[in-house]
């Protein structure tokens, strides 16, 4: 098998969360909740943006962001309240090393640090990028919650008010506060009114 066969098949796997949907919002009542692809994407874009900001590196930061979720291929998106009962023993890391293993080594082991690196963040041990990127991530879940709740589905403060302890960078709190303010629909309503 070639590298690029190789590649391919990688890729083929992670195109699997654009199929994967975010199970905890299923909790709350959405019926067809975005996909772990998609939370990715924003989270990578989002990261970008603090990390500008912040004065670290956006181009690793948002790099962080696009493949932190990666091993939920395999693992799926375990839900807080399903974290409780599954005694998951798998480091996030360890299921991307296994995911990689057949990849040409050096393209493997950028993608296991990079998995890692965001996974350090919930330490003291981070780099700032990760620390972007995990913000990033929390304000993510912050926005798509304020989306949903725009539409009309209910029982999104829980979602809306965990994320405040969670954002330690101080634009990622800036954010979280014009997230609340800002109605998700503000954007383009703003063309209406020019």
């Amino acid at each position: 098998m070639s590298d690029a066969d190789r590649i391919v098949e990688f890729v083929y796997e992670v195109g699997q969360l654009k199929r994967l949907p975010r199970a905890g919002w299923l909790f709350a009542g959405v019926q067809h909740p975005e996909t772990v692809a998609a939370h990715s994407f924003r989270v990578g874009v989002l990261a970008y943006a603090i990390a500008v900001q912040e004065g670290a590196n956006p181009d690793r930061a948002a790099t962080l962001g696009l493949f932190h979720d990666v091993p939920e291929t395999r693992i799926g998106d375990i839900p807080y309240v399903g974290k409780l009962y599954v005694d998951v023993k798998v480091a996030p890391e360890q299921v991307a090393r296994d995911q990689v293993r057949h990849l040409p080594p050096r393209l493997a082991e950028h993608v296991v640090q990079l998995v890692a690196e965001h996974e350090a963040a919930k330490d003291l041990d981070h780099t700032p990028e990760a620390r972007c990127s995990r913000d990033a991530d929390k304000i993510e879940l912050l926005l798509q919650a304020r989306e949903y709740q725009a539409t009309g589905v209910g029982k999104m403060e829980l979602f809306m008010q965990t994320m405040r302890a969670s954002v330690v960078t101080d634009t990622g709190k800036a954010l979280m506060e014009a997230a609340h303010r800002i109605a998700p629909t503000e954007w383009w309503e703003a063309f209406g009114r020019r």
